[in-house]
């Protein structure tokens, strides 16, 4: 099992690498000229340092003040993430140093990532390639997803779970870059998602399946910022989770009101997505639509889920840790290996691989999505 822990007589035939005080002060949301300030030089002297002007940069001031380990700065280039193969939502209303610091924090979850496969057996990729489909509609797509994986009309009861087993790797985003949507991308061969986890479990499982909507249709898209490339998600996510033909056979007569919460609650989607999906299914009316809408609203259902599913918890972070520390890897000892905080490690699956409660029985009909996640082992 790799262990890259070095020592200090072995960092002194290392080379202060700028990329990683780069990313390090972007982590931080830190401008060239706030890292001046804090490190009580010019403006023109991190410049240099970034630009690897300087042989012997003052390590230990920059590790006092960034909160990274010295061994961070004489690691190996970190894997560069590009805005543009990122699915923000909002990227327009993000500021720079947002960007930054989410960029930041991908880019050490893959380090991460590539540690776990490193020592560890997990599950491999396996999704439907749909890129080279580009007049797919997300509604076929979803349908087409859901066929493949063994879902058909049932509902998906732990979306996470389902993530895992076919290899997406889901973060979450660290509580101080909450203020930005879940987003996706693919390094390599490998999905990545990253997700807030201070959101409704509802909101979250929708979340899930919009970032994998991008990731199964969008990712041969050149820009993953436009309206429609946003609505294609939307769309994907909403059949996704609430097929039309099971929802069509589900529902008989009129609806009432009280109905939409025995509907929310089997589907396991807010109350307000499940509106809307009635809505754009034409199972009620426009007018019962304005009216349901603004009954949510004042029983506080636009902005929480009262009386809301558990939240679903990671299983491959679970059995990781539990091989990991049968190996002797603390959490403490898997940050020293990356050579990064501590703290940045439990932010990247703060709130996913928490115990779960025991799953509560569906309302109607069958479920699935509660599989086992493929066999974990250690790596040979």
């Amino acid at each position: 099992m790799a262990d890259h822990l070095w020592s200090a007589d072995e960092t002194r035939h290392q080379s202060f690498n700028p990329t990683r005080l780069t990313l390090a002060r972007e982590r931080n949301g830190l401008t060239k000229q706030q890292l001046a300030d804090a490190s009580q030089v010019t403006r023109r002297a991190v410049t240099a340092w970034e630009a690897g002007e300087v042989e012997n940069p003052p390590t230990a001031v920059l590790a006092r003040i960034l909160g990274f380990p010295d061994l961070f700065f004489y690691a190996d280039d970190p894997v560069p993430i590009s805005k543009d193969g990122v699915s923000f939502r909002a990227l327009k209303s993000m500021s720079a140093r947002q960007l930054n610091r989410v960029l930041a924090a991908s880019s050490l979850a893959i380090e991460f990532s590539t540690w776990m496969d490193s020592n560890y057996t997990t599950p491999v990729p396996n999704l439907p390639d749909l890129s080279d489909s580009q007049s797919l509609e997300p509604v076929v797509a979803a349908e087409s997803v859901r066929s493949i994986w063994g879902a058909h009309q049932a509902a998906v009861r732990n979306l996470l779970l389902l993530l895992e087993e076919k290899g997406i790797r889901v973060f979450s985003l660290p509580v101080s870059d909450r203020e930005v949507d879940a987003f996706s991308f693919w390094h390599e061969d490998r999905p990545f998602i990253f997700l807030d986890t201070a959101r409704t479990s509802e909101r979250m499982r929708f979340d899930l399946a919009h970032e994998l909507g991008h990731l199964l249709l969008h990712r041969q898209t050149r820009s993953l910022r436009s309206r429609n490339v946003e609505q294609q998600a939307q769309d994907f996510a909403s059949s996704f989770l609430m097929p039309a033909d099971a929802l069509y056979a589900q529902v008989k007569g009129q609806l009432r009101f009280e109905d939409v919460f025995e509907l929310k609650r089997f589907w396991r989607v807010s109350a307000v997505a499940m509106v809307q999906r009635l809505w754009h299914l034409s199972i009620i009316s426009d007018w019962h639509y304005r009216t349901w809408m603004i009954e949510l609203s004042r029983r506080g259902f636009r902005t929480s889920e009262p009386g809301g599913i558990h939240p679903e918890s990671s299983r491959l972070y679970r059995e990781l840790f539990k091989l990991a520390r049968e190996d002797g890897w603390s959490v403490r000892r898997i940050a020293l290996a990356l050579h990064i905080p501590e703290r940045e490690l439990d932010g990247m699956v703060f709130g996913l691989a928490i115990a779960p409660a025991p799953p509560d029985t569906p309302a109607i009909g069958t479920t699935t999505g509660d599989q086992e996640l493929g066999h974990l082992s250690r790596a040979k």
